[in-house]
């Protein structure tokens, strides 16, 4: 019996020190710790609303990375986390908004993301989406206006999915 309280208080004080935060990334600075990649994910909208609250889950995170924006809440460009690397299966799990009428609830209560990113490795950086902040959903592409500033800032190059696709129609009209 001492030996499975003991072994419950060593795991207890061994999980309490466990971080489950993460930190933002400073642009300033190019992400380039043995142990960090930056995971970028766009804010879009038209700054009415803006997130208050992030959590980014992984394989190695068992309770989630979780950010929360008390003083200064996002709005516009982009949210940039130092995560622990290599990881795998990185997803935007929850979002909140905050705005006029308080918190934005999505469907699940709160909004999340779609995409997944399968792994990241240390001193690269990723794109994990967009939280449109009007329409309160998440999109895959990254807004063109932002391209930029991931490139310069972030030295992220966008590829794929990430890139906003414009569908051009024609009129077919038969005289």
């Amino acid at each position: 019996m001492k030996h499975r309280l003991l072994l419950l208080l060593v795991t207890l004080f061994f999980t309490a020190c466990t971080s489950n935060t993460v930190e933002l990334a400073d642009p300033d600075m190019k992400t380039s710790a043995k142990d960090i990649a930056t995971v970028l994910i766009a804010v879009d909208g038209d700054k009415e609303r803006a997130i208050r609250h992030l959590v980014i889950g992984s394989n190695e995170a068992p309770l989630d990375y979780e950010l929360y924006f008390h003083e200064k809440k996002i709005s516009e460009g982009f949210i940039a986390v130092k995560i622990p690397a290599p990881s795998s299966n990185i997803i935007l799990k929850e979002y909140s908004l905050s705005g006029h009428y308080g918190c934005s609830r999505g469907k699940a209560g709160y909004g999340s993301g779609s995409k997944s990113i399968s792994k990241i490795l240390p001193g690269k950086s990723y794109f994990l989406g967009t939280i449109n902040t009007d329409m309160n959903t998440v999109y895959n592409e990254m807004p063109a206006k932002l391209m930029t500033e991931a490139k310069s800032k972030y030295n992220y190059t966008p590829h794929g999915e990430d890139i906003e696709k414009k569908q051009h129609f024609k009129s077919h009209i038969a005289l």
